[in-house]
């Protein structure tokens, strides 16, 4: 974001610049914030699954993600960390772009032989 300057003499994030006072009501600023541009159906607490699903996007394991959510248990973790679709056609195609002398390519309902024994 351009425009906004962090005051390191304030203690909170959500600031009037003026007055180094928090705001109020952030979420009803965030709900404003989401008229103001169109959009519709997101919450407040969708910003948490957006967190634990770009750092998880960004390669942070589960562990980390799940301390940083504060989360007790990894199974919670793991619903909030959701794949976009582009990174599920990425990790697939990872496959594709390497050389893989040990992949076998089967056609449809063609057996798979048993590799031989050197």
């Amino acid at each position: 974001m351009t425009g906004i300057i962090r005051n390191i003499n304030c203690l909170h994030v959500f600031h009037n610049p003026k007055t180094l006072k928090p705001y109020n009501n952030l979420k009803r600023s965030f709900g404003t914030a989401l008229r103001k541009v169109h959009i519709i159906d997101f919450h407040f607490h969708d910003l948490r699954h957006t967190f634990a699903s770009q750092l998880v996007m960004k390669g942070i394991d589960l562990t980390t993600v799940k301390e940083l959510l504060g989360h007790k248990d990894i199974k919670m973790t793991l619903r909030y960390s959701h794949l976009s679709q582009a990174h599920i056609r990425t990790a697939v195609n990872v496959l594709d772009n390497e050389k893989c002398d040990s992949c076998v390519t089967v056609g449809y309902n063609e057996e798979i032989a048993e590799p031989a024994n050197p």
